[in-house]
């Protein structure tokens, strides 16, 4: 089958501003996840490189080898800044622009000789192709099915380029491998054309599904305290009590203590602030997904502990509670928590809380602040 060039080349031109619009619209209607606009972006810049290098008849001049090449490469700078935007860390511009600057710098010493060209070209790309995965891969905040499908294509680009950075050096005699050691052929023009969808279905599904991840954290998280609701602290609580089966878990209860009263004297402000510091509590003492705010002042966590270890961790809850909110709120309030504690085997989530508060009650009428264990 023979492939024409021009053909190739503009379709690999029109595919890639296609898809470089599609990803900037997606970006247009959720602009939570800011790097698709740089992926858009990337997919143009190389549309507009590739295209003024090859559309022209004949071996283009000394400027727009230059230029067309530049924004080639600004293209991979621009595609790894978008991986380290999505995952919410930031890129100096100096790592942006570097390789058009080594591009830029080297090339009045090998404009002359396209397999030094070639190299220069292929290990500033495959550099960023690199790095690019090695981000998507180390420094992803959320599990994405997509960006490790991600990582493995940009793994397959840098080793692409990295194998035709050595084709500058030495030629195999192979026509079908040679052919990707020119400045530009039918075979990789096609096989562009197949990768460039590929890639940016990937960078589509990781917003789609990091969008997703955010409502379903937002829907499990109590927003106040970062601890997980109620919903969120059921679901936990089955699956941990599912997995003890027969063996002990204990149900800790914790109820601030005249939190009412303490809202209507200091105001709202003042109890926020008294709910985010339990919160911070909880979390510095307990397991992550173990415990979860219940509704209001109420709060509660089960364990794979026995009564009486349950029963120390309460305490020091409880004392932890009572000495950093002196200390933060500066003896504005005294802020003390009153703890109920049950310890089961063989039961439902429901069945503890519901006996857990039953300690809590006598807790409670017991005087507040303190630990009752049944």
């Amino acid at each position: 089958m023979v492939l024409d060039p021009a053909t190739l080349t503009v379709a690999f031109v029109l595919l890639s501003a296609v898809l470089g619009t599609l990803l900037i619209f997606s970006w247009v209607l959720n602009r939570k996840v800011k790097a698709l606009a740089w992926w858009g972006s990337a997919f143009w810049l190389i549309a507009v490189g590739i295209g003024s290098a090859n559309l022209a008849q004949g071996q283009p001049a000394y400027a727009v080898l230059l230029v067309a090449n530049a924004l080639a490469l600004l293209c991979y700078g621009v595609l790894y800044t978008g991986c380290r935007i999505f995952n919410g860390r930031s890129t100096p511009l100096t790592a942006t622009l570097a390789g058009v600057a080594i591009w830029i710098g080297a090339f009045p010493f090998i404009y002359s000789s396209q397999g030094y060209r070639l190299i220069v070209a292929s290990l500033i790309t495959f550099a960023y192709s690199s790095l690019s995965a090695w981000e998507l891969g180390r420094h992803a905040p959320r599990p994405l099915a997509s960006s490790r499908a991600a990582v493995v294509l940009l793994l397959g680009l840098a080793a692409f380029n990295l194998s035709r950075g050595a084709l500058g050096i030495s030629l195999t005699s192979v026509s079908w491998i040679d052919t990707f050691a020119s400045r530009w052929s039918p075979s990789m023009a096609l096989l562009l054309v197949m990768f460039g969808p590929t890639l940016a279905f990937m960078f589509l599904s990781m917003a789609k599904e990091s969008v997703e991840f955010e409502y379903r954290q937002a829907a499990l998280v109590d927003p106040l305290t970062g601890a997980p609701n109620r919903r969120a602290f059921m679901e936990n609580a089955s699956r941990l009590l599912a997995r003890l089966g027969n063996k002990p878990a204990s149900c800790l209860l914790f109820d601030l203590d005249n939190f009412k009263a303490i809202n209507d004297r200091h105001g709202h402000d003042a109890g926020d602030r008294i709910l985010t510091i339990f919160g911070e509590i909880l979390a510095k003492h307990l397991p992550q997904q173990s415990f979860g705010r219940l509704g209001g002042e109420e709060f509660g966590a089960i364990l794979p502990l026995d009564s009486r270890e349950a029963a120390l961790l309460a305490d020091q809850i409880r004392h932890a509670f009572s000495t950093v909110g002196a200390e933060t709120l500066g003896g504005l309030v005294n802020v003390t928590v009153s703890v109920g504690c049950i310890t089961g085997a063989g039961v439902d989530a429901g069945t503890l809380l519901r006996r857990a508060d039953a300690a809590l009650y006598q807790a409670k009428r017991s005087g507040r602040n303190i630990v009752i264990a049944a």
